[in-house]
This record gives C-alpha cells, sequence and structure tokens, in this order.
C-alpha cells in the first residue's frame, strides 16, 4: 500500500528561504479516515522527509506548492502551512487516493 509519503518528488535547487516557509521542521500526523490507521511523517530543515514507517525521501516548497519524492515516486499539491493543532481532509496526498486527514502536531 503506497501511503502518503510514497508519491511526492524533490526539486533540486531549492533556496533556504523557500524550505522556510513550508512545513520545515514540522511533524504531522496522517490518519486515514475510513480504517483510523496514523503515522507520523517529519519534514527536516535540509529538505530530507522521513515517517515512522521508514519511508524517507525528500522535500520541496515553492510558490504554495508542496512537493514530496519517496521511492522514485512524486505527489505534489498545493499546500498552506498550519499551526499545531489544524488538520485539513483530503484524497490528494495519496498515490492510492484514500482519504486522509493532517494534523500538525510540531
Amino acid at each position: 500500500m503506497k501511503l502518503i509519503v510514497s508519491g511526492l518528488v524533490a526539486s533540486l535547487g531549492i533556496t533556504g528561504a523557500a524550505l522556510a516557509d513550508g512545513p520545515s521542521g514540522h511533524v504531522y500526523e496522517s490518519t486515514e479516515t475510513q480504517s483510523g490507521y496514523s503515522y507520523t511523517s517529519t519534514f527536516h530543515a535540509d529538505g530530507r522527509f522521513t515517517n515512522e514507517m521508514g519511508n524517507e525521501g525528500q522535500w520541496t516548497y515553492e510558490d504554495g506548492v508542496l512537493c514530496i519524492t519517496v521511492q522514485e515516486t512524486e505527489l505534489c499539491n498545493p499546500f498552506e502551512p498550519s499551526e499545531v493543532g489544524e488538520s485539513v481532509t483530503t484524497d490528494e496526498w495519496r498515490a492510492d487516493g484514500v482519504e486522509i486527514t493532517i494534523t500538525r502536531i510540531e
């Protein structure tokens, strides 16, 4: 099963300022709406992406679009930075179209 992070790609050459505007240094919990299964993902300040399922990749954020690359799979979507505790529910961040709720926890 592909998860939210297994479908996103990073662009090379992003500036430090662009990283600072997005999810840099934040942790998000993703919860599948139907099953309730959840996992956390960390967006490291250096552009690395990791989650507690063992997925690793790269992320970029530029002009309001977040791209994540994991295992050569790319997903890019509009992204608005959020405060701790804020959530959004979407089916656009999973390669398989499963609806998830993404909550910033750090």
